[in-house]
């Protein structure tokens, strides 16, 4: 009786060896594809985050815009600051619900926009924030959702037609105002102990939230594709070597948030802060001209 206990035992830690051998393994396949595999995208994100002139800062300085966000955009602004910074110039006038200009004669002005969680909240937020009077005062505007407005059960066609339709209502209401749009920022990838438990338990929710975020971005891109595109998702997923942070949900590809670049599995340390606010800046600076 004793050795049949003993076997059965056994079996157990066998299975769960076997089911990480081929957890590791698909991680591995993962790993070596996210080292070579380049998208359109990534050379340009990469070009974008690669650096940033005098000029195009104080051009941005001499711009009045406003920006509604939630977390996500702090990491953003804090990299602002620390990008200017290190160009030895002063940062414009960031402040919320201001729009008192700066020496240069802009501004960031920035909402906390709806409630995370609620992106179609968000939408009616910043449609109310710019008619209620900062359209008038402001010449670029943009909202972002967060990571955590999009999870694997939104129904992001739906949701992407909410945007689109309150975007073009916007831009017919205020025709001298430039829009910029901006895709969802995502997660990082599941570790081996995510990814095995997932298995375990048939599902990988992060993975696909993930995936959910990438279909909206596609949208998104395919909408807004050119110099009005502020592509967040296409940065924090690109690492500087040009690889990108990737998986697959249910046959469909995904992108992911750089570690290097992630504080926790949503927002930004220092280097990512400051890299997706050097792409950030540079969008700006290339809609408001010089």
């Amino acid at each position: 009786m004793p050795v049949r206990s003993d076997r059965k035992v056994s079996r157990l830690p066998a299975a769960v060896m076997a089911l990480a051998i081929v957890a590791a393994a698909g991680w591995a396949v993962t790993s070596r594809q996210m080292n070579k595999e380049r998208s359109m995208t990534s050379q340009h994100s990469v070009a974008a985050a690669s650096g940033i002139t005098t000029d195009d800062l104080a051009t941005v300085s001499r711009a009045k815009i406003f920006f509604g966000h939630q977390s996500v955009g702090m990491n953003i602004l804090d990299g602002v600051h620390a990008v200017y910074a290190a160009h030895g110039m002063a940062t414009p006038r960031i402040e919320e619900g201001s729009t008192q200009p700066g020496p240069a004669g802009g501004f960031i002005d920035h909402a906390f926009i709806g409630e995370n969680g609620d992106p179609l909240l968000k939408i009616q937020d910043f449609g109310a924030k710019m008619r209620s009077g900062t359209g008038q005062q402001v010449n670029v505007a943009m909202m972002k959702f967060c990571y955590i407005d999009i999870n694997g059960s939104t129904d992001v066609n739906a949701l992407f037609d909410s945007y689109r339709t309150s975007i073009a209502a916007l831009q017919r209401e205020f025709p001298d105002l430039t829009f910029i749009y901006v895709t969802v920022p995502l997660t990082t990838e599941p570790g081996l102990l995510a990814k095995m438990k997932g298995l375990l338990t048939g599902s990988s929710r992060s993975a696909a939230d993930n995936a959910a975020r990438e279909r909206l971005n596609a949208l998104i891109r395919r909408q807004y594709a050119g110099d009005h595109l502020f592509d967040l998702a296409a940065i924090e997923s690109t690492a500087p070597d040009g690889s990108r942070a990737m998986g697959s949900y249910q046959g469909q590809r995904y992108y992911a948030l750089y570690d290097g670049y992630a504080a926790d599995y949503g927002h930004l340390n220092s280097e990512g802060a400051q890299t997706v606010a050097i792409a950030w800046l540079k969008t700006i600076a290339r809609v408001s001209g010089r």
